[in-house]
């Protein structure tokens, strides 16, 4: 009995240091693999339809997108609120930025500054790239 207690212990802990190893260092991409999992996972729960971006298609659409941006230089906006980096990050969550609104009404703006607080809700507003929480916090505000 007690060697399986040890032996879990042991699997805990390498657990754990894997899950600090991931957050610190994301090798392979892990961390931003498993955070978008997650969000899609909630996303697809959450709104109706919601239909999330495969993200090994999203991965081969970016590379082809960036050598015929490098071609014709033309940029498709997917969401006119949003900085090229902000839709490049939230795709990399597995966001599908067509569904979110494009535009934001008063009682949206002030959900949104009161959920992130003014400083940080100017720096999104500036163009600052948004992190998982900053979706989490807004979502009820933008309606997903």
């Amino acid at each position: 009995m007690k060697k399986i207690i040890q032996a879990l212990l042991i699997a805990i802990l390498l657990s754990i240091l894997a899950l600090i190893i991931i957050a610190v260092f994301n090798p392979f991409n892990l961390r931003t693999k498993m955070v978008s999992n997650v969000l899609d996972s909630y996303l697809s729960s959450t709104i109706e339809n919601y239909e999330s971006l495969d993200l090994d298609q999203n991965n081969l659409d970016n590379n082809q997108a960036e050598s015929s941006v490098e071609n014709t230089a033309i940029v498709q906006d997917k969401n006119p609120l949003l900085s090229d980096e902000q839709e490049k990050t939230l795709e990399n969550f597995g966001v599908d930025v067509t569904k979110l609104p494009t535009e934001i009404s008063p009682e949206m703006q002030a959900c949104f500054f009161e959920k992130l607080g003014e400083e940080r809700g100017g720096e999104l507003v500036n163009g600052a790239i948004p992190g998982p929480l900053d979706l989490l916090k807004v979502k009820d505000c933008i309606g997903m």
